[in-house]
């Protein structure tokens, strides 16, 4: 049973509203939740081990005593005697009043929050009455969740979706892979990451759930190039592809720099070649990779043949599409945008010209990867997809039943070493160079105690006639949690910037609004502007001057390096402010390797370093990982293992006959021409 084909509400207790709340995570099939993995574990604290001041904390306490409240205008504190371990303490809870008649003398309850010895008191951030009989568990998994969604409501869906589902769970991995590796079944290793009996059980089902996704994706990069090997396509003239290219090159406002120009010329004998192209242009934001993708397809268009070019959001295909516009269509290259939401005898018009060959490029998001799509001679296809290395890409492809060229662009550059433990033999080519006149972005870091300092900073600029983004690490404030929230900074910035417009963008909304607010920030509309880190892909707003990233120590350099990138790409110079707590060691490392370097390949390589093996029990970077629960940088080594073993499997003729590898075998079969791949 496909379990991502069964909608959410099958699942016992799970009605129209909870389903709603859900939908906000991405989660809408029974499939979704049970693979909807902790962020992290906390561990419970042992009665017979001492509180530690000031650390975030799971206690299991029990009421002793009877409410004491103050009031402070609106706020109000409760202070609540509780016995924890061997020590009495008061449990502190903010702004909670209707708990009042739950704290009952004798109720157990799971404390979530931080201990201070000064006061002898434990400030709540959250907390879960504890039922009788429940048995106390050594590690507690947290979720990230929105605020309407609680914890003990969403373990609940949890237990209530694998009591009833957990034995429909298809195993993708036969016997002898896990057998060789030491590997728990898919229903016990989902089971031990939802419910840990011990930290080897947390252990255990990491192994085995990483271990899997990465196989599934090193089998579909390998199933690429088995494609690509036995693929033949139209030898074309390397010289007219070349002139075609110059022609683009010379009508340009602007010089392009040497790695542009050695990444085109790189590119125009594979493209003319009979074997497809699959190479990875990697280079910094402003780096100047669209233009690069643009020569190639004023060159193949040149000779005839239709390029499609795939961003990950509408705002991006419909930035893209403005550019095309200015650059191509002089040429008197046909050009057409396809998103989603469009009119639908406009769609149907793009579909009928394209089938018909009277388009030379189609930009858009997903969409493009639709069935209905069908281009009557593509030839190369060009990706922006975030480390989604092959995802949507893959689905074009078997909607289109060949493999064209492939130009594959990233703004975060990998690493040399990561990139060939990726995706094997692939050809990389890099721009390390900025266009002149780029300045760089001045980098500086702020306590969270100088947040007003910060917010003075930002109306200077807007003063200006400037325009701000104001990056938080969560949508929703919760309760066990003091990170900035966007919807709490969002209100905050309503008086603390009063005179200019704010707005708000993360993704929570639906498309459609996002899209709506991002076009407004393009235009100039709204002055500052509240993101979670989406807005690190792609968009330009070169009036934008000035980023401020809340909690800066909770994200990857990969993500901070790449949101720097958003301002200061106009006629003024930007600035990037780090707003962060002392966090660990290593969150201090990234920030200090922010404040000194602007090169994202060095960067990547720091990251690289500092992240290293990574903490099983802690926080995952955000970052280059797109994967369910593995991060390829943490979790490097079980990827190289992942590797060696898809190489093992399409290199046996076992693994195309046999039955028991038949739910492995779709993930390295692309196209969907049976003569490609054996399968039964």
């Amino acid at each position: 049973m496909d379990l991502f084909t069964v909608d959410v509400t099958n699942i016992p207790g799970i009605g129209p509203a909870r389903a709603k709340r859900l939908a906000r995570l991405q989660i809408t099939s029974v499939g979704d939740v049970l693979f909807y993995f902790p962020a992290r574990y906390e561990r419970v604290h042992r009665e017979s081990d001492p509180l530690q001041d000031g650390v975030q904390a799971v206690v299991e306490a029990v009421v002793s005593g009877s409410a004491s409240v103050k009031l402070q205008g609106k706020r109000s504190t409760m202070s609540v005697p509780m016995k924890i371990g061997n020590s009495n303490v008061k449990a502190l809870f903010f702004n909670q009043l209707y708990l009042r008649h739950q704290l009952i003398v004798g109720r157990k309850l799971r404390l979530y929050g931080k201990f201070h010895e000064s006061t002898q008191s434990f400030m709540v951030n959250r907390y879960e009455v504890i039922k009788p009989g429940n048995r106390i568990p050594e590690f507690i998994p947290i979720y990230k969740l929105t605020k309407d969604l609680t914890h003990s409501a969403f373990r609940g869906m949890i237990q209530d979706a694998m009591r009833v589902y957990a034995d429909h769970v298809e195993d993708s991995l036969p016997m002898n892979i896990r057998e060789r590796f030491k590997l728990r079944s898919l229903r016990e290793a989902m089971i031990c990451a939802h419910e840990p009996k011990s930290e080897e059980d947390i252990r255990q089902a990491h192994r085995r759930l990483v271990f899997g996704e990465f196989l599934h994706f090193q089998l579909q990069v390998l199933g690429f190039r088995r494609m690509r090997s036995q693929t033949q396509q139209v030898t074309l003239d390397e010289q007219d592809l070349k002139e075609k290219a110059y022609s683009f090159i010379e009508q340009l406002p602007f010089a392009l720099t040497k790695g542009q120009q050695h990444a085109i010329q790189t590119m125009i004998p594979e493209i003319a070649s009979s074997s497809p192209m699959h190479r990875l242009l990697q280079g910094d934001v402003g780096s100047g990779k669209t233009a690069v993708a643009f020569a190639a397809i004023a060159a193949v268009a040149g000779l005839g043949w239709q390029s499609a070019y795939m961003v990950p959001t509408t705002i991006l295909a419909m930035q893209q599409f403005e550019v095309a516009t200015s650059w191509l269509v002089p040429l008197g290259l046909r050009v057409a945008l396809l998103i989603g939401g469009q009119d639908v005898s406009l769609r149907q018009s793009i579909l009928a010209d394209l089938e018909a060959g009277k388009l030379d490029l189609v930009i858009g998001t997903h969409v493009l990867a639709q069935e209905q799509v069908h281009f009557k001679n593509l030839r190369l296809i060009v990706t922006d997809e975030q480390h989604r290395f092959g995802v949507t890409t893959r689905k074009l492809l078997r909607a289109q039943g060949i493999y064209p060229d492939v130009l594959q662009m990233t703004a975060t550059p990998i690493p040399r070493t990561l990139a060939l433990t990726l995706f094997g033999d692939i050809a990389v080519t890099s721009i390390r160079e900025l266009p002149p006149g780029r300045q760089p972005v001045e980098t500086k870091l702020y306590s969270r105690a100088q947040d007003a300092a910060v917010i003075t900073l930002v109306r200077t600029e807007l003063a200006k006639g400037r325009q701000a983004f104001m990056v938080t690490p969560r949508i929703d404030p919760t309760e066990e949690s003091d990170m900035t929230s966007a919807k709490e900074l969002y209100d905050i910035l309503g008086e603390e910037l009063a005179g200019y417009t704010v707005g708000l963008i993360h993704g929570g909304m639906p498309e459609r609004e996002r899209t709506l607010v991002m076009q407004k920030f393009v235009h100039g509309d709204i002055a500052a502007l509240v993101a979670t880190t989406m807005i690190e892909v792609g968009v330009s707003v070169p009036n934008a001057t000035m980023m401020v990233i809340y909690d800066a120590d909770r994200f990857g350099l990969a993500t901070l390096h790449q949101l720097r990138g958003r301002v200061g790409r106009g006629a003024y110079p930007g600035q990037c402010i780090l707003l962060a707590n002392k966090g660990s060691d290593a969150a201090q490392e990234r920030l200090q390797a922010m404040l000194h370097t602007q090169d994202g390949f060095i960067l990547a390589q720091q990251d690289l370093t500092l992240r290293g093996p990574g903490e099983l029990l802690g926080d995952r970077q955000s970052g280059m990982s797109v994967f369910r629960l593995g991060d390829i940088v943490r979790d490097m080594k079980i990827m190289e293992v992942a590797r060696q073993v898809a190489s093992e499997l399409v290199h046996d003729e076992e693994f195309w006959l046999l039955p028991n590898y038949r739910s492995l075998r779709k993930y390295a079969y692309v196209g969907n021409t049976k003569d490609l791949y054996v399968d039964s």
